[in-house]
């Protein structure tokens, strides 16, 4: 055993004191982008679920995850969404009593939802913040255009409430390398960003551990 493999387990002990030593500034809202390739992955799946296990330890309420699919073709980019919403399913079957969750498919529509107490998770399967925004200005047009809704009425909060995430993000996940998506795009923009060179599989709890501390030390400015 090496000397880095040596300290990593008194490093996680180390981080995780660190956090819990503060608990009031740990994350609520956790936004997570993933690849499809991520899912696909035996361990790309593995990992998702113990992330879940390891935020859900720390104080954290809610997690929101957008699997981003790459093909464009409609009706291939919908069996891709079917297959995944499938092995989630199965395997949201072993999370925790107390944790629900509704998965989003590619149109935006509830594929599945289990009602949780104290821990929820979002999942969109290629449905991104741009047709998000999209299908709620169209609702709310239609609602205008029916006489249901005034156009005096219509604010930021109307817009809101017609989104499938209603809820701000404090930090967003981009694991890989890359860009972010257009996920939660109209939530997210007071969102602390964290990108990691660490392909999704390949993230371990120390990585975890070390995105919720830098959170902590971070001074959030909403903006200012």
């Amino acid at each position: 055993m090496d000397l880095l493999s040596f300290a990593y387990p008194f490093y996680e002990r180390f981080l995780a004191w660190q956090i819990a030593k503060t608990p009031s500034n740990i994350p609520r809202h956790v936004a997570i982008i993933l690849k499809e390739t991520d899912l696909f992955d035996p361990k790309g799946l593995e990992k998702l679920l113990s992330a879940l296990g390891i935020f859900r330890k720390f104080g954290v309420e809610l997690v929101s995850i957008y699997v981003d699919i790459l093909k464009t073709d409609l009706s291939l980019k919908s069996e891709i969404a079917s297959t995944l919403r499938a092995r989630l399913e199965e395997s949201f079957s072993d999370l925790p009593e107390g944790t629900g969750y509704t998965i989003y498919g590619v149109d935006g529509e509830v594929n599945v939802t289990s009602p949780g107490k104290d821990f929820f998770v979002y999942i969109s399967l290629g449905f991104g913040g741009r047709k998000e925004i999209t299908r709620a200005v169209l609702t709310i047009l239609g609602k205008v255009k029916a006489g249901s809704v005034k156009p005096e009425e219509v604010d930021e909060k109307m817009l809101e409430s017609h989104l499938l995430v209603k809820h701000e993000p404090d930090i967003m996940i981009r694991s890989g390398g890359q860009k972010l998506s257009d996920f939660l795009v109209w939530q997210s923009v007071y969102s602390e960003l964290y990108f990691t060179d660490v392909n999704w599989k390949d993230v371990r709890r120390l990585d975890l551990l070390r995105v919720m501390r830098d959170f902590q030390k971070r001074q959030r400015r909403y903006g200012r």
